[in-house]
């Protein structure tokens, strides 16, 4: 799974956003002159422009055409999730680089957070992630994988654009069935603070995902935390006949 043509389209012109090229106040080429340059349907190319439009970026008012609006935040990502599949843009577009690895035993308190049993023994990975030429990372991710998987952070760090989900299919052969997913606020504290670069004690937002196999068993959690400003998450919700 790729990025899809309307994303790697937004991701240019957000490159011209934040370059200058186009300044804020600056109006994007017509839909019909886009469609020459990146050689692209209409649909494509308003896909493109809306996703620029949920992100702040750009207006577009009829008889006026899209305008600048305001410079991406700095290190900040905007990410769509409709499926499994979609996770793959963050994979891809802001890779992750691997700090430390090793075992560890879960106390009661991270095993009540990750929903797992206490005194379980799992490969711990710890990452951050960032966008090519972005001053700061946009987060940590704490990966909880099961030791059975003990090549995983090899792979990992060697396959830096691959989901740990993937790896551990193509390697091991073992499906990842479904993806459960719990986003709240949180404070960025002590060491994370200091890796990310973050005022400490700043607030911020925790994404916790549980990755079961199609028999539900628990194969891998990540507990990722991105400072205020860096990261977003849009879902769309289709409203059932």
């Amino acid at each position: 799974m790729t990025v899809t043509r309307y994303q790697q389209i937004a991701q240019h012109l957000v490159g011209k956003v934040t370059s200058g090229e186009l300044p804020v106040g600056a109006l994007l080429p017509t839909e019909l002159q886009l469609m020459d340059e990146y050689g692209a349907s209409r649909n494509t190319i308003r896909a493109a422009l809306k996703e620029m439009q949920e992100m702040g970026l750009v207006s577009r008012r009829r008889n006026r055409g899209t305008m600048v609006e305001a410079l991406p935040a700095v290190g900040s990502f905007t990410q769509s999730l409709a499926t499994l599949d979609d996770l793959v843009s963050l994979a891809q577009t802001a890779q992750r680089k691997i700090e430390e690895t090793g075992h560890v035993v879960l106390d009661v308190a991270t095993a009540r957070e990750l929903g797992c049993p206490p005194g379980s023994r799992w490969i711990h990975i710890g990452l951050t992630r960032r966008e090519e030429g972005a001053a700061l990372p946009l987060g940590w991710t704490d990966a909880f994988v099961d030791t059975h998987y003990e090549g995983l952070p090899k792979l990992a760090a060697k396959y830096p654009g691959k989901l740990f989900c993937d790896l551990i299919e193509e390697t091991y052969g073992r499906r990842i069935g479904t993806v459960e997913q719990t986003v709240s606020a949180c404070a960025v504290e002590g060491e994370i603070a200091r890796r990310l670069r973050a005022e400490d004690g700043s607030t911020g937002l925790k994404v916790l995902r549980k990755y079961r196999d199609p028999a539900s068993a628990v194969v891998l959690v990540t507990r990722s935390v991105y400072p205020r400003g860096r990261y977003s998450l849009t879902t769309t919700m289709v409203r059932s006949r």
